[in-house]
């Protein structure tokens, strides 16, 4: 190892150690929680912050926040703050798990809300208290999954949607195209519901030290006023938050905006390579990633929501791989599918990467459809048992509104060059020879995807296909079915990079946001002694592209 080398690590440990030198003592640090958490950071520009104010905490924020106060060892503890909260099943395991770490180091965390919904409550039952205002309730009544179909309803203004699935379990485009469920979709509702019920229910009775049935009986005795569940033993006290500075016997809490800048941060070996973690979340389309406008102070609906393109996840995968500090991938999935097309070539990059180096994929709230078609390339899968994922099928369909143009008064007149020019058009539903041309195509596409998950998962065709046909499952249910490898959350997924490319356990994580923004200036702006690092091991590409850390910003807290 030469000198120079020595020095830019001593200097990385320095400028560690600085930031922990100017860290206060703390003793309860209160997080006032969002009412639903974006999954990786929100990215605000200074105009943005000026007008808007610091972005909302995202859930890998959560989950830092309550690892780095568990590893100080001068906080005594945490207080969630919920004012209404809503996420996935898979996010809420995710905080809960986070939760559950901190009290393993020793620390205390409780939950204070003006009441609980019972996914709230799941997330509030990994405590150590559950903590009421006087007149707060408990609002435990159970799962609710409701469906609504269009058919009739588009058909009254003249519209109809007209589709191809490859079997009646992939029911995408049921809601448009039936007026009821079909006994596969009421079958197929009943078993999601079924298992993430039964998750909630065994989360909380493990951590409540309550039997399964006390938590059936909680929940089907519906609202609980605040005496009446403390009298039960749902809850461990109610008090004004003015009162929780002497429950807990402190001088003072601390809020997290301003703790954030106190707290110790995580140690990382920087001397060793990195794990990048990617997100991909939306809809899978042809094309860019994007999201819509979300820091307008007015939303914007018609915008759409977020997208994942294939053109920019495979840039960011072909950058990764010309990064030789790059040691392994993590692949943050949470989308529910989209274009075939994409997914293919998505999933053809991975794989490209999963040569030389690990890949390992976790499944957030939902990877389904081309959401776990692009998982095929790992080594390895990580989802929470409440993920949604499977649907392992294609669906094809279009819009046809001939009568609702003809109701408007409006007169379409086509010319066709070609038999089937036609064929996606809206004037008039598919032709039997189209609709079997189409059948043809998803059935190709159909066993495209069979080849994928089959070769992935060590099976054959034909077993994937009896769990595949368009069915969904959780997690729980896709791991008895060989579909994923692990239960757990992303840092589990990011530690098990770090095993597969035997790195060390510290060895640092870093977001890759941008496709056309160099690696190393992306490793560098989320820690300074990356950035050393980083110039330690690149300095003469670094010194003939000087130009790529000139946006490096500081942020020593």
């Amino acid at each position: 190892m030469s000198q120079t080398k020595r020095l830019i690590q001593q200097l990385s440990v320095n400028l560690l150690n600085m930031q922990r030198a100017r860290a206060k003592a703390i003793d309860f640090v209160m997080i006032k929680m969002p009412s639903s958490f974006a999954p990786i950071p929100k990215e605000r520009n200074f105009v943005q912050r000026q007008v808007l104010g610091a972005p909302p905490m995202s859930l890998m924020e959560f989950v830092s926040a309550l690892d780095r106060i568990g590893d100080d060892p001068r906080p005594l503890g945490v207080i969630l703050y919920f004012r209404g909260f809503s996420g996935s099943t898979a996010d809420l395991q995710t905080m809960r798990d986070a939760i559950l770490r901190l009290r393993e180091k020793g620390k205390r965390a409780l939950s204070y809300a003006p009441g609980y919904r019972t996914l709230e409550y799941f997330v509030a039952s990994a405590c150590d208290e559950i903590l009421l205002p006087p007149g707060g309730m408990l609002e435990t009544t159970g799962l609710l999954s409701q469906q609504i179909f269009l058919k009739e309803g588009l058909a009254s203004i003249g519209l109809e949607f007209d589709s191809i699935a490859i079997s009646p379990y992939k029911g995408a485009a049921d809601a448009l195209t039936r007026k009821e469920p079909s006994k596969q979709g009421r079958e197929q509702t009943n078993w999601l519901l079924d298992s993430i019920f039964e998750t909630v229910i065994d989360g909380i009775a493990s951590t409540r030290k309550m039997k399964p049935d006390e938590v059936r009986y909680m929940i089907d005795g519906g609202l609980h006023m605040g005496d009446d569940a403390l009298e039960k033993g749902y809850i461990d006290g109610i008090m004004n938050e003015e009162q929780l500075i002497e429950f807990l016997g402190i001088t003072k809490i601390t809020m997290w905006e301003e703790a954030d800048g106190q707290i110790l941060l995580p140690e990382r070996d920087f001397s060793s390579k990195y794990v990048a973690v990617i997100y991909g979340g939306g809809m899978i389309v042809d094309g860019e990633s994007a999201a819509p406008p979300s820091d307008m102070p007015v939303p914007l609906p018609f915008v759409g929501g977020e997208r994942l393109g294939d053109v920019t996840l495979n840039q960011q995968v072909r950058n990764l791989m010309k990064d030789p500090q790059c040691g392994a991938l993590a692949l943050y999935i949470d989308s529910g599918g989209g274009s075939a097309t994409a997914s293919e070539s998505m999933a053809s990059a991975l794989a490209e990467f999963a040569k030389t180096r690990p890949l390992v994929v976790f499944m957030g709230g939902v990877a389904a459809s081309g959401g776990y078609y692009i998982a095929t390339p790992a080594h390895w899968i990580v989802a929470q048992a409440g993920t949604i994922t499977g649907s392992i099928g294609v669906l094809m369909g279009k819009l046809v509104n001939s009568d609702m143009l003809h109701k408007l008064h409006v007169n379409a007149f086509s010319y066709l060059r070609g038999e089937h020019a036609d064929l996606m058009t809206g004037e008039s539903p598919f032709s039997k020879s189209q609709r079997a041309m189409m059948r043809g195509s998803i059935e190709h596409i159909y066993a495209q995807f069979l080849d994928r998950v089959a070769e992935s998962r060590g099976k054959t065709s034909a077993e994937i296909n009896d769990i595949g046909g368009g069915r969904v499952w959780t997690g729980a249910q896709a791991m008895e079915r060989g579909l994923v490898d692990e239960l757990g959350n992303l840092q589990r997924a990011i530690d098990k990079a770090r095993e597969l490319a035997q790195l060390p356990h510290n060895a640092p994580s870093v977001l890759i946001r941008d496709k056309g923004k160099p690696i190393g200036v992306q490793v560098a702006e989320q820690s300074p002694a990356a950035l050393l690092h980083y110039a330690a091991d690149n300095i003469e590409a670094l010194t003939k592209r000087a130009q790529c850390i000139m946006p490096f910003e500081w942020r020593v807290k």
